[in-house]
């Protein structure tokens, strides 16, 4: 497993890092500075969360404070709906928020500060193949094969 690293502020989650150890370490002082504080009690919990279990982030979540865009927000919502164990597709939150943007839609996922919280590696492309996420498909895969969703060569298997 790569490193899960949080932030928050006032108690209540601003940025979620996934990866290498490093990334942590260059953006710690500037994140710092922005008044936001490592959140340990929310680490736990997203660890645990990426090894398949149940987690309840509800106290951690306020997306009014993220500085997102209403579009982004309603993607973040509709992708919080999807539950453990199931994906949905770009093209499906596109649709259940209005939209046929579904690159759109990519795109703000491509920018979720709060990764795992907001499950953005629930979401796959049409074709049931992973796309992007920022901590690398491989990771993406560990996490939905924890959550009893089966995947051979990078496609979901229904």
């Amino acid at each position: 497993m790569e490193e899960i690293t949080a932030y928050c502020k006032d108690n209540k989650v601003m940025k979620v890092f996934l990866g290498k150890k490093d990334i942590f370490l260059e953006n710690d002082k500037k994140l710092k500075k922005e008044g936001l504080i490592r959140c340990e009690n929310l680490e736990k919990l997203l660890k645990s969360s990426f090894k398949g279990e149940n987690a309840d982030f509800s106290k951690y979540v306020d997306l009014n404070i993220l500085g997102v865009t209403d579009f982004e927000k309603k993607v973040y919502i509709e992708t919080m709906k999807i539950p453990k164990g199931e994906v949905k597709t770009y093209k499906e939150i596109g649709e259940a928020i209005g939209t046929k943007g579904y690159r759109a839609v990519g795109n703000a996922l491509n920018k979720n500060p709060i990764a795992i919280i907001v499950p953005c590696h629930r979401v796959v492309g049409s074709n049931m193949k992973l796309t992007g996420f920022r901590g690398g498909l491989d990771m993406k895969k560990e996490m939905l094969e924890n959550e009893g969703i089966k995947v051979k060569k990078e496609k979901i298997i229904r």
